[in-house]
């Protein structure tokens, strides 16, 4: 599912919402979603998981495909962990 199924699958459970104002509220949404995880903020949906950033540290990466070592610089990495209602609902779908 990518943003254009969201708004569509919005815009179909609420047909009084025009299409353009589900898309500006999706938009609006990922972009605080985002802009609240680069500043370091966690965000918390409950029933579905966290989202939080990870520090990386400098070392050296492997490349498997051609199994050349590089060094790679200190980063920061988004986090997620789904939430107990998520997992569980992926561990009846798994079996």
């Amino acid at each position: 599912m990518n943003r254009s199924d969201i708004i569509k699958h919005i815009s179909e459970l609420y047909p009084k919402l025009s299409r353009k104002e589900v898309e500006v509220i999706v938009k609006e949404l990922f972009s605080k979603m985002a802009g609240s995880i680069a500043n370091g903020k966690r965000i918390e949906i409950r029933g579905f998981g966290c989202f939080s950033l990870k520090h990386r540290a400098a070392g050296k990466v492997r490349n498997p495909r051609h199994g050349v070592s590089i060094d790679s610089d200190e980063r920061y990495v988004v986090y997620f962990r789904a939430g107990k209602e998520l997992r569980e609902r992926v561990d009846v779908y798994g079996r």
